[in-house]
């Protein structure tokens, strides 16, 4: 049947609506929560991949017109993507089932091993839209409860990383990647350049934050764009060998981006799609050597060191399988690294640590040059066990930073911005120690969510600067806190957060007395 459109102007966040007349759904049999295909024209007729949909009825005076269909944001806009046209007035709508694919998640929940011809069809669907969110929420839940093997993680990462582009740049491509969890992990910024300044390739492409205050996107977008087409990248890439991306941008793996956006409202992130997701962008960027920072501790993915080792072990597993060679270091997570967290304090103080090693701190120091150091030994620039010096003279010399002054130009920003010139937020208020004693203990879910309510991550001059970390000695009126913010309402949120979750425990060195 043809219909007329008619765009609603609302959007659902996830899930493809249409809104039929309901004498009009009558007539083609379409129920409440039915399926329908949608076939649009472009300039040469019909377009054979349609626009799956779920069919909602409209039973209000003068909502939709008989002969019309009402499009919700997400629909509306594939339309256009899928039509290629700027405007379309017309559609033709069929009832349509559900997919094949659908009958392999539902084996999967029932536990039942995967062939690599059923992981390919739930992948192809899930990207082309055929799977409508909730299918792909119950895959994900198939996954969580009842896992994959290693060979079905392979066949997955795999069927992700096609579901896009591979690019290749050849044998000898590098990256860093971590698993999350630590506020403040801004090692990024010190690892590509001095990736870069020893003449290897690291097409470093980043996240924005999920859950964090910053996610590396977020901070280097504070010196330079991270936004750009494929083929500015290539041209970024072609003249520097380095960059510091979004990769958002660049849609590349696009399965892990529709699995990402149901993950998200589930608070689910099982394993095998985990591990499946850092591998496929990692292969769709033509990454051959890979260190992988896996936080264990307290509020992170992996409580322990052995759940770290776990996962680790498997990663690696599925990894080489692949053609990515990589080896993961488990790194503490019993506090931030470096003292600042948001984006732009923790570009002002990634890029005061590049223009001055000895202006520290040390924990971003030595866990920048420990990761970057595994890439120099596997580059054969240094030899086994002495790639952290290596990392540390590279840094400590200066060469760090100038190829940090060449990536942020070739990105399109400022290279002789300074630390200082990077702009915080306006408001701020520090906060003392009441009493002597020890940091014995930094929350650092409490440090999370006073960074948010400041505004972080999308007011990117938020944040906040950690003075004492754990083993300071404290002395009362000790500056321990500063919170920074462009509101003063978020300011003083921020502020009444902290006073009723305090994140530095302190206490004495005396533990009991028996």
């Amino acid at each position: 049947m043809l219909f007329k459109i008619k765009k609603l102007g609302i959007a659902t966040g996830t899930v493809p609506i249409v809104l039929m007349d309901d004498e009009d759904a009558f007539a083609m049999g379409a129920k409440l929560g039915d399926r329908v295909k949608i076939f649009t024209k472009d300039i040469e007729g019909y377009v054979s991949n349609p626009i799956i949909a779920v069919v909602d009825h409209a039973t209000g005076e003068g909502l939709i017109q008989h002969g019309e269909i009402g499009l919700y944001d997400e629909v509306h806009q594939k339309i256009l993507e899928v039509a290629h046209q700027s405007k379309v007035d017309e559609v033709e709508l069929q009832l349509s089932s559900k997919p094949k694919s659908f009958e392999f998640i539902r084996a999967k929940i029932k536990g039942k091993t995967l062939s690599k011809e059923e992981i390919d069809e739930i992948v192809k669907d899930a990207t082309q839209g055929n799977l409508l969110p909730i299918e792909i929420a119950a895959f994900i839940t198939g996954l969580e409860v009842r896992g994959l093997s290693d060979e079905e993680v392979v066949n997955l990462t795999l069927a992700m990383a096609h579901s896009g582009e591979i690019l290749d740049f050849g044998p000898e491509v590098f990256d860093k990647h971590s698993t999350g969890g630590v506020p403040g992990n801004k090692v990024t910024l010190i690892i590509v350049p001095i990736i870069a300044a020893a003449d290897l390739f690291i097409p470093k492409t980043s996240t924005r934050a999920i859950t964090s205050p910053s996610g590396t996107a977020d901070s280097f977008e504070v010196l330079a764009p991270v936004a750009f087409s494929k083929e500015h990248v290539l041209e970024i890439l072609k003249k520097e060998k380095a960059g510091i991306l979004w990769g958002g941008a660049l849609d590349s793996a696009p399965a892990d981006n529709t699995f990402i956006r149901v993950e998200k409202p589930l608070s689910m992130d099982p394993f095998p799609i985990m591990i499946a997701s850092i591998i496929c962008k990692k292969m769709s960027m033509g990454v051959k050597k890979l260190v992988l920072d896996i936080p264990c501790g307290k509020g992170t993915k992996f409580p322990t060191p052995e759940h770290g080792r776990k996962f680790a072990e498997r990663f690696k597993r599925v990894a080489e399988k692949v053609g990515i060679k990589t080896v993961c270091l488990l790194t503490s997570a019993n506090q931030p690294i470096g003292h600042a967290v948001g984006p732009a304090l923790e570009a002002q103080e990634g890029l005061r640590l590049l223009r001055d090693y000895s202006a520290g701190p040390a924990s971003l120091m030595n866990k920048s040059c420990e990761l970057a150091g595994i890439l120099l030994e596997m580059a054969g620039k240094a030899k086994l066990g002495e790639g952290k010096k290596l990392a540390k003279e590279i840094l400590k010399s200066g060469q760090a930073y100038q190829a940090m002054k060449r990536i942020i130009k070739a990105q399109g920003g400022n290279p002789e911005i300074k630390p200082e010139e990077i702009k915080i937020g306006q408001y701020h208020t520090d906060l003392f120690a009441e009493e002597d004693g020890y940091v014995t203990e930094v929350e650092n879910a409490y440090i999370n969510r006073i960074a948010k309510i400041a505004g972080c991550p999308a007011a990117k001059k938020a944040g906040i600067i950690i003075h004492k970390k754990i083993g300071s000695q404290i002395s009362k009126g000790d500056l321990l806190f500063q919170i920074f913010s462009d509101s003063e309402e978020k300011l003083a949120e921020a502020v009444a957060y902290y006073h009723e979750h305090k994140p530095q425990i302190l206490g004495g060195m005396t533990i009991e007395r028996i």
